[in-house]
């Protein structure tokens, strides 16, 4: 933890990973539980400092690993079907993984080594406009990755607008293209933006201390984002649907999470006794 850590961010992370789980899990609800995604990626502009080489071992190396466990999953799901064992593989997963969830991982590093370049205001401002209007224009696209891309292009402009200059221009931001995308492009899209936005502009806003709490939770997000598909996967092999598949979901994923920051703990405490 560190002295300007904001303990209410990392409570809002907890939240939104949680609301991750449900939303993929498909039970009702979902459509709110989707709010977490960009809730998620206003987060992710979190000033990142470093050099792109250590920015891509944060998030890049992350994004390997587990492209790599969930290609095995799915070629196991695959051989338990009897199709073919690589059937699942498309080339447009060199940029999203594996799962549908890992997108976020690559997109987040593109965030951060081009965030540097929009910190004017005109540029945050400017671009969130020309976006919002293009997309009004054009429709979202339908390419992989580049229409999740969209949904996210928007919420990481309007994090960057908060950290380079205030909630102010952060919330002009917001408001100006969530107008454009309401009156040209009538869309759920554009609701799930607006307040899962919001809700990460006053998160962020608001201060609390940080705390072993707070610092915890912050952890168990991470690992709860990137393992969340395996209990979804072990809750479905059980035959459990609905509202249970997702409490389900919710309690594995941090059991899950709890015993990979366990073990993440342990091995950084070996090679510290070792060096």
């Amino acid at each position: 933890m560190t002295a300007g850590r904001n303990g209410l961010i990392d409570y809002g992370r907890f939240l939104a990973a949680l609301g991750f789980v449900w939303f993929f899990s498909q039970a009702p609800g979902n459509r709110i539980a989707y709010l977490s995604v960009p809730f998620l990626l206003v987060i992710l502009t979190l000033p990142i400092t470093g050099t792109v080489a250590s920015k891509a071992r944060r998030l890049l190396i992350p994004f390997a690993i587990w492209s790599l466990v969930f290609g095995i999953v799915q070629t196991a799901l695959a051989l338990k079907a009897h199709a073919p064992p690589l059937g699942w593989w498309e080339d447009y997963m060199i940029l999203t993984g594996t799962w549908s969830h890992l997108w976020v991982l690559p997109f987040a590093f593109l965030a951060s080594v081009l965030a540097p370049w929009f910190q004017h205001p005109l540029a945050s401002l400017g671009t969130a406009l020309v976006v919002a209007l293009f997309m009004s224009i054009e429709g979202t696209p339908e390419a992989v990755p580049f229409g999740l891309w969209s949904f996210g292009i928007l919420p990481i402009l309007v994090g960057i607008a908060f950290f380079a200059w205030g909630w102010r221009l952060a919330v002009v931001t917001l408001l100006l293209s969530s107008a454009i995308l309401f009156i040209g492009r009538p869309a759920p899209d554009n609701a799930t933006i607006l307040l899962g936005t919001a809700l990460a502009l006053l998160c962020m806003a608001i201060r609390l201390p940080a705390t072993t709490t707070s610092d915890w939770c912050g952890r168990m997000s991470t690992w709860i984002i990137l393992s969340h598909p395996l209990a979804i996967i072990v809750g479905q092999s059980l035959r459990i649907t609905y509202i249970e598949l997702a409490l389900f979901s919710v309690v594995v994923s941090v059991i899950i999470a709890v015993m990979l920051d366990a073990a993440m703990q342990g091995t950084r405490r070996e090679l510290l006794e070792l060096s």
